[in-house]
């Protein structure tokens, strides 16, 4: 009788780890299926479904996962997002992603002085996914374009034009200058030029929930020593309470800073167009900028068009 019952259990538990891992097979071949494995289809995933990045979050807690490709000798995705999208020296605003759009004159130029700011890596790691305000502009150039507006992104590394000219940090604005400076003498017909960051504070003071879905929240960042400070404080303040009027807690309000010690300017002096955006912080996941990004491009439009 023993004999019998200790056959039955080892079969129970046979049947039970087959069953298991026919189930994990199945589950780790629908997310390679599922997995993107170039930047363009990561982004155009994100676009087209805003809780794309959970699939990667539950591949990487996903233990037999690990234990799947080590069997089956399956490649891990390819590095889906080269560290600063592999810069150009040229400035290329056009994205594939866009090809289907009719051309028209941009309005819109972002750029970002601080180009390495990073947001949250989890659950993107172990694919060599290193979210940061470089890809939140190219999303937010993406949710522009389905708003009918034309959008320039700085893709030159103003890292390396640091390191090559002996800049620290601190030169990081007089760097971006030299580019910003540029691409709009190129384009007077900008109506929005927009520097944007991501700040360096608590998660919870940097993400606000709205009807279920969380949103890295912005600030807006106004020099105060230059000639175009209260034109661009007027400006701000507008964009600002147009998006105080559809989402109340995703903006932190307007920053005027100025005086000994700070900037003062951000290079707003070169144009009353220029703002300086703060999205979220460095534990928002791109989840939560892309939200942003979705919530703002339509209010954008609207100041635009105003």
């Amino acid at each position: 009788m023993k004999k019998k019952k200790k056959k039955f259990c080892l079969k129970l538990c046979l049947y039970s780890f087959i069953a298991f891992l026919t189930y994990q097979i199945c589950f780790n071949v629908i997310l390679e299926f599922k997995l993107v494995r170039n930047n363009e289809d990561f982004i155009r995933c994100l676009l087209a479904d805003s809780n794309y990045y959970n699939l990667y979050e539950k591949k990487t807690d996903n233990f037999f996962n690990k234990v799947f490709n080590l069997v089956f000798n399956l490649d891990d995705p390819l590095v889906i997002l080269e560290d600063s999208f592999h810069m150009n020296a040229e400035v290329t605003p056009k994205m594939k992603l866009m090809s289907n759009k009719v051309e028209k004159k941009p309005e819109v130029f972002i750029y970002n002085t601080h180009q390495r700011e990073a947001y949250s890596g989890k659950g993107l790691k172990e694919y060599n996914i290193t979210p940061g305000v470089l890809m939140a502009s190219y999303l937010f150039q993406a949710k522009l374009a389905e708003n009918d507006i034309q959008t320039i992104i700085l893709e030159d590394d103003i890292t390396e034009y640091m390191n090559l000219n002996n800049m620290n940090f601190a030169s990081s604005y007089k760097a971006s200058r030299v580019f910003a400076n540029n691409i709009i003498k190129e384009n007077p017909d900008l109506k929005l030029i927009i520097d944007l960051h991501r700040d360096s504070i608590p998660k919870e003071k940097s993400t606000v929930t709205i009807n279920g879905k969380k949103y890295a929240k912005i600030v807006f960042v106004v020099g105060k020593d230059h000639k175009n400070a209260s034109i661009n404080l007027e400006k701000a303040n507008k964009l600002n309470n147009m998006i105080k009027a559809k989402y109340p807690t995703l903006t932190r309000g307007v920053l005027e800073k100025g005086g000994k010690n700070v900037n003062g300017i951000y290079n707003q002096d070169l144009s009353d167009k220029i703002m300086l955006i703060e999205m979220g912080a460095q534990d928002n996941t791109i989840d939560e900028v892309l939200n942003t990004v979705s919530a703002l491009a339509p209010i954008i439009k609207e100041y635009i068009n105003g």
